[in-house]
């Protein structure tokens, strides 16, 4: 670098620093507590979120420009906590007294409600009323349905357990219940639910030392399809914040529809 070179920065180099000093400094991302019911791995360690609610959660901090703290309760805590204003909640079901306290979002993503039984006790399922006399296994605290709820220890009985797959299953293999009642994501069917299951169960059946070929079966019906899940906040506590979830699930179902090899005008 030459005289005049050197001179030159050292003319400009204060008007550049004072440039970048007057720039307004980025505003940080709006802290969002997002509660989630929680659910237990073999040891009754809470498992961290799975890949999908990673991916959905990522897409609404990026759109939104927050940033979510995540808070895992057991439901019947969660649900204490969105209705006093302690944060939003994903994943809660909507009944009519929910409705009342809390605002909800258009649905985020949906599953299916499928009945599990032990391979060598399925029977025919097509409503709720072929539950009768029997003893179902629920996750506590969590909602299944107006209908469900009505039925509940009434025409079956329900046995209500920790959100652990893996307790829940071995009391099912143990015919502690007849059947246990499981959520999984809407683009699975029967056979890849039951396919599933009997990997997760083959360890356990060995475990517990059951005759061979006992394992899980995936009855064919299920109990609820396209079962939505919504993200909900206290009346009192959205300050647009659900708005702002409608515009950008839209945004995204809408992406998800435009062809793979569509270009910018």
């Amino acid at each position: 670098m030459n005289f005049l070179a050197r001179r030159r920065l050292l003319r400009i180099a204060p008007l550049l620093l004072a440039s970048a000093l007057s720039l307004p400094a980025k505003a940080e991302p709006q802290q969002v507590t997002l509660i989630v019911g929680e659910s237990l791995d073999d040891s009754g360690k809470v498992k961290p979120l799975r890949p999908w609610q990673l991916k959905l959660f990522e897409y609404l901090e990026a759109e939104l420009d927050v940033k979510f703290q995540v808070r895992m309760y057991p439901w019947t805590r969660a649900e204490r906590n969105a209705r006093s204003g302690g944060g939003l909640v994903f994943g809660l079901p909507k009944n009519p007294e929910r409705l009342r306290e809390l605002r909800y979002s258009e649905a985020a993503v949906s599953n299916t409600l499928w009945i599990v039984t032990r391979s060598d006790a399925t029977f025919p399922f097509e409503s709720l009323a072929d539950l009768k006399g029997k003893t179902v296994g629920a996750v506590r605290g969590y909602g299944y349905g107006e209908e469900f709820e009505q039925s509940r220890n009434k025409l079956f009985r329900v046995e209500d357990d920790i959100p652990s797959r893996t307790t829940r299953l071995q009391r099912l293999l143990l015919k502690r219940v007849d059947a246990v009642l499981l959520y999984q994501p809407s683009w699975q069917n029967a056979a890849e639910v039951e396919a599933e299951l009997r990997a997760f169960a083959a360890p356990l059946a060995r475990e517990l030392a059951l005759a061979p070929g006992i394992t899980l079966s995936v009855l064919p019906h299920p109990v609820q399809v396209e079962n939505q899940q919504f993200f909900a906040i206290s009346k009192g506590r959205d300050e647009g914040l659900i708005d702002r979830i409608n515009a950008a699930l839209a945004r995204q179902q809408k992406r998800a529809f435009l062809p793979k090899n569509r270009r910018a005008a």
